[in-house]
């Protein structure tokens, strides 16, 4: 169990300690500086509170007061309108609408090869890393523009994808064959404080550089 800064806790974060999904929570909590208890579990051993919700319950999981979410896109929002400094989604529709999209790519693309290289073996895994390594190679223009994915401010994006790109190295991608507009992106963002803030002792020794 861990606590995010001082005072009074108000939210409650059931979260696994190397899992993708639970860093990208972590990584918003620390962007925000959001006091906050993390509980870790593990998902085939369920606190009972946790377990009385029923067989549908995912992890990472908020509880604030009498609420429980779940779904990574319902608790960042969430937290972000919850807690809105700084932040992280802009005011008009338009521009949430096109972010939003973005986030719905980004999980429909890339991040759908996280659970595929992390539960493969062999050639299957070797297969996904390949081509998981050749749609990134592709991806410098998205980069390049803007100091943030595709964007001038950091916003609920980068929340998602900086945990992505953490573990590339860990899937056994080649870091330096990627673009050096996504590696920049990426160091840059690695150094601030509050993503060192959010990872754990295990996911520290994804990179072999930090």
């Amino acid at each position: 169990m861990s606590i995010i800064e001082r005072g009074r806790s108000l939210i409650t974060i059931y979260s696994e300690k190397e899992a993708f999904n639970s860093h990208r929570i972590r990584y918003l909590l620390a962007t925000k500086n959001i006091n906050c208890k993390i509980i870790d579990v593990d998902r085939n051993n369920q606190p009972d509170d946790l377990l009385a919700r029923g067989d549908d319950v995912e992890i990472p999981t908020l509880v604030d007061r009498d609420m429980h979410l779940y779904g990574i896109s319902v608790i960042t929002e969430y937290l972000d309108e919850r807690y809105p400094h700084p932040p992280l989604m802009p005011p008009d529709p338009m521009t949430r609408a096109r972010l939003r999209f973005t986030t719905h790519r980004l999980e429909k693309g890339w991040f759908s090869f996280v659970d595929c290289i992390e539960q493969s073996v062999g050639k299957a895994k070797n297969d996904a890393v390949k081509e998981l390594t050749e749609q990134l190679i592709g991806s410098a223009a998205l980069f390049a523009e803007y100091p943030y994915f595709m964007s001038p401010d950091m916003t609920l994006v980068d929340t998602h994808l900086v945990p992505f790109l953490w573990r590339l190295e860990h899937f056994g991608i080649d870091w330096e064959s990627l673009p050096k507009s996504l590696r920049n992106y990426a160091h840059r963002m690695f150094q601030s404080a509050a993503f060192k803030k959010s990872i754990t002792e295990t996911e520290r020794e994804y990179r072999f550089d930090f």
